[in-house]
């Protein structure tokens, strides 16, 4: 089981199924993660989290790679321009880290309890 935290409006459009990939920097962590994998998603600072199964996981070299992908910036609720979307990967991971790493996009469909 891994976890990654998370603000609440992602929580809020992973809820509404608006989103259901993620996308984060390729580390260690998120290189190993694989399809069937069990995702925990815990938002920052509040006492909500989401149990998520891994569906799917795309690997990019690089923003533009990803950004040539639709259907993957559609479902992971990338609503900005791509430069307005860099800003705000510069600003949650860091300018040189987004741009020395691959990014993934962790596709899940979230877990209902029985």
């Amino acid at each position: 089981m891994y976890e990654y935290r998370i603000y609440k409006e992602v929580y809020d459009e992973m809820i509404s199924g608006r989103k259901n990939i993620e996308i984060r920097l390729l580390t260690d962590k998120s290189e190993q993660i694989k399809v069937g994998d069990t995702l925990t998603f815990k938002v920052i600072d509040e006492d909500l989290f989401l149990t998520t199964k891994v569906t799917n996981k795309y690997i990019f070299d690089d923003v533009d790679e990803l950004w040539t992908n639709e259907d993957v910036r559609r479902r992971s609720s990338i609503r900005d321009t791509k430069e307005d979307f860099v800003k705000l990967l510069y600003e949650i991971f860091g300018e040189e880290k987004v741009k020395a790493s691959k990014l993934v996009g962790i596709e899940f469909q979230i877990c209902i309890d029985e």
